[in-house]
């Protein structure tokens, strides 16, 4: 007795979800077994060690970060107060110009005058 199926081509009537998770399981049971034996190779003493590693490398990263930000931070006020003090000697210059201009023509006021 043959039978007809027009799902079965052939015998392989696998659909495309059970080969999904058929991968996602196999992947998901090759992480679960290197976790297992990783945790069985490491001692709490090692665990410790590279948790201590780790949070000095943050540390040192977290530390880098700041003093980049402060020596960013000091240039700028340095520029800043670069710039401040060159508007202030181009105001004083502008002071002493008009006085002198004035000066110069209270002079000639007196020479005229006489």
């Amino acid at each position: 007795m043959q039978t007809c199926c027009a799902y079965n081509n052939g015998g392989n009537n696998m659909s495309i979800t059970t080969d999904l998770s058929a991968k996602l399981t196999s992947l998901l049971s090759y992480i679960a077994s290197f976790f297992t034996a990783a945790g069985s190779y490491v001692n709490d003493m090692d665990i410790g060690v590279v948790v201590g590693v780790l949070c000095a490398v943050f540390t040192a990263f977290i530390n880098w970060f700041y003093k980049d930000r402060q020596r960013q931070r000091a240039t700028l006020k340095s520029e800043r107060e670069a710039r401040i003090q060159a508007l202030q000697e181009q105001v004083l210059l502008k002071q002493l110009q008009h006085i002198e201009q004035e000066r110069c023509s209270h002079v000639l006021d007196d020479i005229h005058k006489d």
